[in-house]
């Protein structure tokens, strides 16, 4: 088969994954603390594997296969709500949460006092101090206060401060749902954020620019369809030419 048809092909199969990824991007738009996803590809010539001493030219061979996505760590703005338990992470740093399945991060502020006073995410996984434990807070003693550090007082009394953690490559962090991600093997790095009480950071979606990204893989779609048509077509003519001429 012409190796052309390959190159359009893995075009295809890549447009398909950006597509996928712009559309969940898109979809986040007005989700709380969300990061945006990027897909990045390899490149392949399907005429040096051949064996067949093809023509090594990249405008016939060099095709792309789908590699992995990478997050997006831009600051999203951040929103006044009043609440107490609201609370911006404003720099490189994530929340550390404890779940079943491990320790996650997250730029989710959305809090909330558990019934024993326990802080903790909003699907109920405790949110954790410096000291690797979960705070707990009072409910009968009045609002929570949290610094820009993260400490965690009520009525002048600490009673903990978030762990706030950041690392060198915070894009390659392995997403485990739309808000959380696993830092294992994950190298730290200093922490530069600060925190800020009654507020939420909004998604780092742009909107406007994702739609017009998504208009322009989808031409682009379009496109490697109409060569890969193109292709099949010429092939297809090709073969019956050759089978009637061997008659």
């Amino acid at each position: 088969m012409d190796p052309g048809y390959y190159v359009a092909a893995g075009s295809l199969k890549a447009r398909s994954f950006q597509l996928e990824v712009v559309a969940n991007n898109l979809a986040n738009a007005a989700t709380v603390g969300y990061k945006p996803d990027m897909p990045f590809f390899a490149v392949f010539n399907k005429a040096a594997g051949s064996g067949r001493r093809l023509p090594l030219s990249g405008y016939l061979n060099d095709g792309v296969v789908f590699a992995e996505t990478g997050v997006i760590t831009e600051q999203g703005a951040l929103k006044a709500t009043g609440r107490p338990l609201d609370l911006a992470v404003e720099g490189n740093a994530f929340l550390r949460i404890r779940t079943p399945a491990g320790d996650r991060v997250t730029r989710d502020g959305r809090l909330q006092m558990g019934a024993d006073g326990q802080l903790q995410a909003m699907d109920g996984n405790p949110v954790l101090g410096k000291n690797g434990q979960p705070i707990k807070v009072d409910p009968k003693n009045g609002n929570v206060s949290i610094t820009a550090d993260g400490t965690v007082s009520q009525k002048d009394q600490t009673l903990g401060q978030l762990d706030l953690k950041a690392y060198e490559k915070p894009g390659a962090l392995k997403r485990t749902g739309a808000l959380r991600f696993d830092p294992t093997g994950a190298t730290d790095a200093p922490v530069k954020a600060t925190v800020t009480q009654g507020h939420l950071e909004q998604s780092a979606v742009d909107s406007a620019s994702t739609m017009v990204e998504m208009i322009r893989l989808n031409r682009l779609f379009e496109m490697s369809m109409k060569v890969a048509s193109t292709l099949t077509n010429d092939l297809d003519s090709r073969s019956i030419n050759d089978v009637a001429i061997s008659r």
